[in-house]
C-alpha cells in the first residue's frame, strides 16, 4: 500500500498567518525603495498590483528571458552580421542580464528572509496538533509513503525531526564538506543516488520527503554549480539571509512564472519525476492519495493528479485510488468556488466530478484529517 501526502501553502497558513500570500507580498513590497518599485511597475504594465508577489518576480524574468534569447542571437554570427548592418554595439548587453538576474536573486531571498523564522515547535503544538497526530499515524502505519511539500518552509522538517531520529527518513542529500558561512558547519549535498549508497539506512523506513518547489534552506553554488542544503538548525543559527550573494550561493526554489519550465531543472526535475510516477507509472501508482492545503493552481502537479484519476476510472484494469482534499473555505460561496477550480484543474467529467459535501472532500482545514474515517 503506497500512500502520498501533498501539502501546500494553506498547511503554513494555518501555522501562521504571516505565510499568507497577501501578507508576504505586503512585506515584500515594504522593503522595495522606490526605484524598485518603478521597475516592478514598469514591467506588469497593467496587471500592476501588490497583491502577488510571484506575479511581480514573474514580470522580471520575463524581461530577463526575452532579453537572454535577443542576447543569444547577438552573440552567433548571424547576430554580429546583424550589428554590423545596423552599426550596433554590444558591450553592456551581458552587463544588463546580469544586473536583471541579480535583481532576480535578490527579491527571491527577500521573500526566504520574511518567512525564515516562521515556523516554531511550540506553534506547530498549538495550532497544528491534531494533523501532526495524523500524519504520524499514516507514517507508522505505511509500507511506503512520499511526503511532497509545495511550501518553501521547513514545517515537514520541523515535524519529521521531532517525532523520528534524522535516520528514519530520506531527503536524497548526504554529507558533504563544512562551510564557513554558518560557523564551519555541515553542508549536505544534493545527489539521490550517492545518498541512497551512503546512507541506505535512511531509505529502509520508506519515508521520503520531497520539496517540490524547494525550500528556504536549499541553495546553489554560482561558482561550482553544487546543490545542497544546510540543516535548519544551522539555517536559524546564522544571518545567511542577510549577506547571501557574498557567499555565492543563490536559493534553490521555484518561484514567479514559468513554473512547468522550472522543474525540468534539478533538483526540481527530481521531486516533481518522483511525484508524477506515482500518479502516471503503472508499477508505481500510490493507492493513497492526500492533498492539504492545495490551491490547485500549479498545472504541472494537476495534470499529474488528473491522470492518476484517469487511471482509478479507465474501463480496463482500473487502479482504484483513495484521494482526500483538505480546504479551508469555510462559506458556501468559497467552498463553491474552490470546488469548480479543483474540477475544472483536474479536468473532471461531471458525474466524477467533487461537490461540496462529498464525503472526501474537508473543509476543516488540516486539523480536520485527524478524525478521517475509512472512504
Amino acid at each position: 500500500m503506497k500512500k502520498v501526502v501533498l501539502t501546500g501553502n494553506g498547511l503554513s497558513v494555518a501555522l501562521n498567518s504571516e505565510f499568507s500570500l497577501k501578507t508576504i507580498t505586503e512585506r515584500f513590497f515594504d522593503r522595495l525603495d522606490e526605484s524598485h518599485r518603478e521597475f516592478i511597475k514598469h514591467h506588469m504594465k497593467d496587471n500592476y498590483s501588490q497583491l502577488d508577489f510571484e506575479e511581480a518576480i514573474a514580470s522580471i524574468e520575463q524581461v530577463y528571458d526575452s532579453l537572454t534569447h535577443y542576447n543569444n542571437f547577438l552573440i552567433g554570427e548571424k547576430g554580429q552580421n546583424f550589428l554590423d548592418a545596423y552599426t550596433l554595439e554590444n558591450n553592456e548587453f551581458k552587463d544588463h542580464l546580469n544586473a536583471i538576474q541579480t535583481i532576480i536573486h535578490q527579491y527571491t531571498s527577500s521573500i526566504l528572509d520574511l518567512i525564515i523564522n516562521n515556523v516554531k515547535q511550540k506553534d506547530i503544538s498549538d495550532k497544528l496538533q491534531p494533523f501532526v497526530d495524523w500524519i504520524v499515524d499514516t507514517i507508522d502505519t505505511s509500507e511506503e509513503i512520499d511526503l511532497f511539500t509545495l511550501n518553501f518552509d521547513l514545517l515537514l522538517e520541523t515535524i519529521l525531526l521531532t517525532y523520528y531520529e534524522k535516520d528514519n527518513f530520506a531527503d536524497f542529500h548526504f554529507r558533504g564538506g563544512r562551510w564557513g558561512a554558518i560557523d564551519n558547519e555541515w553542508q549536505y549535498y544534493f545527489d539521490p543516488d550517492r545518498s541512497k549508497q551512503i546512507h541506505p539506512i535512511n531509505y529502509e523506513s520508506n519515508v521520503r520527503l520531497h520539496h517540490l518547489h524547494g525550500s528556504l534552506s536549499s541553495f546553489k553554488d554560482i561558482r561550482s554549480g553544487r546543490l545542497f542544503k544546510i540543516t535548519t538548525e544551522s539555517l536559524r543559527n546564522s544571518n545567511l539571509y542577510e549577506n547571501i550573494f557574498e557567499h555565492a550561493v543563490i536559493p534553490q526554489i521555484v518561484t514567479g512564472g514559468g513554473k512547468s519550465l522550472k522543474v525540468q531543472q534539478n533538483p526540481f526535475h527530481f521531486y516533481y519525476n518522483a511525484f508524477k510516477k506515482a500518479m502516471v507509472i503503472e508499477n508505481s501508482l500510490c493507492d493513497e492519495l492526500y492533498i492539504i492545503g492545495y490551491s490547485f493552481r500549479d498545472d504541472h502537479i494537476n495534470k499529474a493528479i488528473a491522470e492518476r484519476l484517469k487511471i482509478a476510472r479507465r474501463k480496463e484494469n482500473p487502479r482504484e485510488l483513495k484521494i482526500v482534499i483538505v480546504d479551508y473555505a469555510n462559506d458556501d460561496t468559497s467552498k463553491l468556488e474552490f470546488i469548480t477550480r479543483v474540477n475544472k484543474a483536474l479536468q473532471l467529467p461531471k458525474k466524477h466530478a467533487f461537490e461540496i459535501d462529498s464525503e472526501n472532500v474537508l473543509f476543516g482545514g488540516a486539523n480536520s484529517i485527524n478524525s478521517l474515517v475509512d472512504i
